[in-house]
């Protein structure tokens, strides 16, 4: 029996393999809709798994980045997401200050249907501060405008400048203004990350040109860097969250281009912080140039990890199905081959698109 439901279900790929060869996250979901539609599937099992996907493929996803000012908050945005290829696809708004029009609060970067809210750097004076605060506070409270109310920002970014000892103005925005309006409910929806980790050692610098990479004694000192920050985190808000550390990349005044590091380690990280309904958006509207991925640690492979991300979401299309349970590629019952099929040539185009870049 099994061996049946896999030659269905290995039938279904075959037959769907040029329909799911997309270009697009828009494509694919058009395209699985589609199939889904004339599939032999129940007519329940349909309306479940068409609901799920045009929630998946609709759903908006908005990511907050906050930080000290130089801390590179723009230069991720640039290296992570496609702001500066798909220009179609970018709405740059800018949120003046209600008491004053002409002050530049936030950056709004749209692409489809991820939203990136770059906030204005902290740390250039008391007043300016606590009106950013503000702002900052502002956001946070917004609600996303549904049935539900649930909170507009699905992920807070604070971005952390490597290249500097004192991070006090970033604790305090954590302390007071980010966990405070996050609540306790929602603690998850912060992720820490430490960039400009190739100049995070003043004296020798210890950065590997040749692999792009930091040599031993810059790794053990970001280590130790990652843990002082984890350990001062714990003890100011009872929050446990490992930072991440990782280089964006940019260009020297002398010419010389620092390549990215651990952008995919921070970009698994951002995903599995995500709800798996909202990771869609993130996949519509990351970068497409594979340079930016081939460099990163060896803590695990967070190309293939962050490819594994869509079978998740695949799990969240086929769940609660009635003719079987679907696990990614895998159908665990009859006779749920041709529903499983579909799921399977979603996740097969979604990765198809992915294994071009990772």
């Amino acid at each position: 029996m099994i061996t049946e439901i896999f030659e269905a279900v290995k039938a279904v790929e075959e037959e769907n393999e040029k329909i799911f060869m997309k270009e697009s996250m828009d494509d694919i979901c058009e395209a699985l809709e589609e199939e889904i539609l004339k599939s032999d599937a129940a007519q329940e099992e349909k309306q479940s798994m068409l609901a799920r996907l045009r929630k998946l493929c609709s759903a908006e996803t908005n990511i907050m980045l906050v930080g000290a000012t130089g801390c590179g908050k723009s230069s991720t945005i640039n290296a992570l997401f496609s702001c500066s290829q798909q220009e179609e696809y970018v709405e740059v708004a800018k949120v003046g200050s209600r008491t004053d029009p002409e002050t530049k609060d936030i950056e709004r970067y749209r692409i489809g249907n991820l939203i990136l809210w770059d906030t204005p750097g902290l740390g250039d004076g008391t007043e300016i501060d606590g009106h950013h605060r503000d702002v900052i506070t502002e956001l946070l409270r917004e609600d996303d405008g549904e049935e539900e109310g649930n909170a507009l920002i699905d992920l807070v970014l604070v971005i952390l400048d490597g290249s500097t000892k004192d991070l006090g103005t970033s604790y305090q925005l954590l302390n007071e203004v980010i966990i405070p309006e996050l609540g306790e409910e929602n603690k998850g929806r912060i992720l820490i990350a430490l960039n400009q980790a190739d100049i995070a050692m003043k004296t020798g610098r210890h950065w590997d040109y040749e692999k792009n990479e930091p040599d031993e004694i810059l790794t053990q000192f970001l280590e130790e860097k990652v843990s002082s920050i984890r350990r001062r985190i714990k003890e100011d808000t009872g929050l446990d969250i490992t930072p991440v550390y990782y280089c964006a990349g940019y260009e020297e005044e002398s010419g010389d281009v620092i390549r990215p590091y651990n952008l995919s380690k921070l970009l698994y990280y951002i995903l599995n912080a995500l709800p798996v309904e909202k990771r869609a958006a993130v996949f519509g509207g990351i970068n497409t140039d594979a340079g930016q991925y081939e460099h990163n640690d060896d803590g695990m492979d967070y190309n293939e990890g962050v490819k594994a991300s869509v079978d998740s979401m695949a799990d969240y299309v086929a769940e609660g199905i009635n003719s079987g349970a679907v696990t990614g590629f895998c159908i665990l019952g009859a006779p749920g081959a041709l529903v499983g099929g579909v799921v399977g040539a979603f996740v097969g185009g979604i990765k198809g698109i992915l294994n071009h870049i990772f």
